[in-house]
């Protein structure tokens, strides 16, 4: 199949250059127009009376390009479909043809990215519909309905930290937000070194009537630990030498996560060897006790990860029945790095060592957003093992501010002169008569909300406009008229932008303190 690919002057060599990288043959047509986007169905139309297409089998159009391919294919009678937005995007395309069916209006990345995502989300889907035949699998359990353990993907626990310090209205707010950003199990974290069976009851039963997940409890304290299994939770985290004997009268029949210390002497083997037979001791010990639901937790330590995962692999080696917890939070929170990439490299370390269940929270700004980047990570991780690949071009990815290629056209002025601009001196502020916005982001809902003032002066809102993205919001407002003056829509437009990126990434946005001004 050979393939004849459409441009613009200035895209011309970078096209040449992605098309080589196909095995697919090729042929290019530069048309005479600097920007491809410019370029439509017509004029491309009109332009191929002229070249011999006797080769080709399939035209491609840049993906930006307005107008439906249709037109192209009813006057040269050979099937023309929109091309990738960008020319890097080429060799997928190119090598996808035969297999995948392009669109006429739709730019091949965007349908390629759909079905890879559509095909992996497929994946995912029939592994869940395969779950009675996975647990039969020995080690893999059911908690509170939730089937997890070899052959699942990982399951997301998010904690809902110092859970007896909040309000129940924002316990269940945090359920909620938790489960909707891909959580399986809401953790009630409690606070270390208080005694608060209330709270410990309160948040259970808050959550448990707010979410269809699993609830689990974290703590230490017996006390709390038999409030919470009398208000119905379905896992304790934790239970250990200090404490499994003192709960085994309430919590045998609740599963239970078991860590290899005992914190009432201050013990925590730091060897992985010793680690690792401290918690077989236990196990055995709570299997005695009477105990059935058993997850193991080796404890990933933030100030010595590698010997952590050492541990927990050397665990799996010896007991591979053993379901495993591993709480990566403890490194993400206390790692003054983007929580992004720090996640996907923990989970894929913690799908090396097999684990089952990732601990995660979001107490910090700094881990905003930590619960969506975990349960994205951990469905990479499985779909990669099952693959047998690195966890690349997999249908989902964690790419948030990056792009695996470039897609940046290169920067040629030639003898071009350069005009300098140069920095301009303050002006006066002018106030635009339409009014004034401020601009803010709704976590919640996840979109950009500008609120409109008859002037600086006012703290009568007057309207608030909410879109998905800057472009929506921005459509939004000029639709209304909101704005009269070029430079305050540029000023807006910035800090729309800024915001955009701002809810994206989970990261904090605070407004240019002059727009509300200009």
């Amino acid at each position: 199949m050979k393939a004849l690919l459409i441009t613009g002057t200035l895209a011309e060599a970078t096209v040449k250059q992605y098309a080589k990288q196909s095995q697919t043959p090729t042929e290019i047509l530069t048309l005479n127009v600097q920007v491809a986007a410019f370029l439509n169905p017509q004029i491309i139309s009109q332009a191929l009376k002229k070249h011999n297409l006797k080769d080709i089998d399939i035209l491609l159009t840049p993906g930006q390009i307005l107008g439906d391919t249709k037109t192209i294919t009813d006057a040269t009678k050979i099937p023309s479909f929109k091309g990738p937005r960008y020319a890097a995007d080429l060799p997928v395309v190119l090598d996808c043809l035969g297999d995948v069916t392009l669109s006429t209006f739709v730019p091949a990345d965007d349908l390629l990215r759909q079905k890879l995502e559509a095909k992996a989300l497929a994946e995912l889907e029939k592994v869940e519909q395969n779950r009675e035949e996975l647990l039969k699998k020995s080690g893999n359990l059911v908690i509170g309905g939730l089937a997890f353990g070899k052959g699942f993907p990982m399951r997301v626990l998010a904690e809902i930290v110092d859970a007896p310090l909040l309000d129940t209205a924002e316990i269940v707010r945090l359920a909620k937000r938790y489960v909707a950003s891909g959580a399986h199990i809401i953790d009630v974290g409690m606070v270390a070194g208080q005694t608060r069976p209330q709270d410990a009851k309160r948040a259970v039963v808050a959550v448990k009537a707010a979410v269809n997940v699993p609830v689990s409890i974290d703590t230490l304290n017996p006390v709390e630990i038999e409030a919470a299994v009398a208000a119905g939770v379905d896992l304790v985290l934790s239970a250990d030498a200090g404490n499994m004997e003192a709960i085994a009268q309430f919590a045998k029949d609740v599963a239970i996560v078991i860590i290899p210390t005992n914190q009432r002497r201050g013990l925590f083997p730091k060897k992985p060897a010793a680690r690792v037979k401290m918690l077989e001791r236990l196990i055995k010990q709570a299997k005695q006790l009477g105990f059935k639901k058993i997850i193991g937790d080796l404890i990933l330590e933030p100030t010595n990860i590698l010997d952590s995962y050492v541990a927990f692999q050397e665990f799996n080696r010896r007991n591979p029945d053993v379901p495993l917890l591993i709480g990566i939070a403890n490194v993400v929170e206390l790692f003054d790095a983007d929580s992004v990439g720090l996640n996907a490299l923990l989970a894929r370390l913690a799908s090396e060592v097999s684990a089952d269940i990732l601990l995660t929270t979001e107490k910090t700004p700094k881990a905003r957003g930590c619960v969506r980047e975990v349960s994205a990570a951990a469905k990479m991780m499985f779909l990669a093992k099952k693959r047998d690949s690195v966890p690349r071009d997999l249908g989902l990815d964690l790419l948030i501010l990056k792009e695996k290629v470039e897609r940046e056209m290169p920067l040629d002025l030639g003898k071009t002169k350069i005009a300098v601009a140069k920095k301009q001196k303050k002006k006066q502020v002018v106030i635009d008569p339409c009014g004034v916005f401020r601009v803010m982001v709704d976590r919640e809902s996840k979109k950009l909300v500008a609120l409109h003032y008859n002037s600086s002066e006012s703290k009568e809102l007057t309207c608030a406009i909410r879109g998905l993205d800057a472009e929506a919001v921005m459509a939004e407002v000029l639709r209304l008229g909101l704005v009269s003056r070029l430079e305050h829509a540029a000023y807006l437009g910035g800090e729309l932008a800024k915001a955009e990126v701002a809810l994206r990434v989970g990261r904090d946005y605070v407004q240019d303190a002059d727009l509300f001004e200009k």
